[in-house]
């Protein structure tokens, strides 16, 4: 009896084995190589959102060494009820905290540059919940960051896919400080469908 009991609870034990390795098999599995989907419960919004971001970033070695703003879009699709919106979804970042500093008096615009032509940011008068964005589809990057959601097309998505040089430019005060592409695969932005 006790020879039974002992090998039930070697196969028990080798079943649980299994199904862990099993388990952990599937968490270890490559992503898929489309874009993200999901439903937004609380908006009732699919939102699909690209599978990398860009970001775009700029030195100041005048706060820090090492320190950088960042730019980081991704273009997503909103799609309510049958009626699809398509936006940059992004922030605004810096490795160094600049809310002490005064570093947003002024307003900043942006702009990405494809080929030397220049495409305006321009910010959505609305908030992300209006927009059926109550799930926010990319995190934050830093506490400091600024949420920036802005309008686009499919077009200028695929002329930035297409573009062989690509930057943005933030436009302060009268001046322009250029940000280089950091990461991120322009061409991902056409698989957003």
């Amino acid at each position: 009896m006790t020879c039974d009991r002992d090998r039930s609870l070697r196969g028990l034990r080798h079943l649980a084995v299994a199904a862990a390795a099993l388990a952990a098999g599937a968490c270890a599995s490559p992503p898929s190589d489309g874009p993200r989907q999901y439903l937004d419960e609380k908006s009732a919004a699919t939102v699909t959102v690209a599978r990398e971001s860009l970001v775009f970033a700029r030195d100041r070695p005048e706060l820090a060494v090492h320190a950088r703003d960042y730019l980081t879009l991704v273009p997503i699709d909103v799609n309510r009820m049958g009626r699809h919106a398509v936006y940059f979804y992004g922030y605004v970042w810096s490795t160094i905290d600049k809310r002490e500093a005064g570093a947003h008096d002024g307003i900043a615009n942006f702009e990405i540059v494809a080929d030397g032509r220049r495409i305006p940011l321009v910010p959505v008068n609305a908030t992300p919940r209006e927009l059926g964005l109550v799930e926010p589809p990319l995190r934050a990057p830093s506490a400091s960051a600024r949420l920036l959601i802005v309008r686009t097309d499919r077009e200028t998505l695929a002329l930035v896919a297409d573009a062989s040089e690509l930057s943005a430019a933030e436009l302060r005060d009268g001046l322009s400080e250029s940000y280089v592409l950091w990461s991120g695969n322009p061409a991902e932005l056409l698989a957003l469908r």
